[in-house]
């Protein structure tokens, strides 16, 4: 039974070893995703998306407008649309929790075409499921 339990235990260290691998399997299915659903116009913004894995992380990099496109950006005069900025989303707001125009009188409403959130949930579980004994 130790044997058992001492052999398991090695090969979950080797799996947990082998997570970059992991993480660049997963970054490669959250870049066709998040490419899948980017709203297009001219095409520059889904062009720009990138999942960069780097020290057993993984970031997602896209023109920054992005952002605002999928959060909103408040006018002056309307917030209508806007949802809150998570935390951990580049760049923060700078006056709040959602992005705002100082001088423009209409925003930009959210388009909501991903959720960190659920992108961060999806990774997590993808590895758990890929180290189970």
């Amino acid at each position: 039974m130790a044997t058992d339990f001492l052999s398991a235990l090695s090969e979950f260290g080797d799996r947990v070893s082998n997570v970059d691998n992991y993480l660049l399997s997963i970054g490669g299915q959250l870049a066709e995703q998040l490419k899948t659903d980017v709203p297009v116009d001219t095409g520059a913004l889904r062009n720009s998306i990138q999942v960069v894995q780097q020290d057993n992380t993984l970031r997602i990099e896209m023109l920054v407008y992005g952002m605002f496109q999928n959060y909103g950006v408040a006018g002056t005069e309307s917030a209508f649309g806007v949802e809150e900025v998570p935390s951990i989303v580049t760049p923060p707001p700078m006056m709040s929790n959602t992005y705002q125009y100082k001088q423009r009188r209409f925003g930009i409403p959210a388009q909501n075409w991903f959720d960190v959130n659920a992108l961060r949930d999806a990774v997590f579980n993808e590895i758990e499921n890929r180290l189970e004994f």
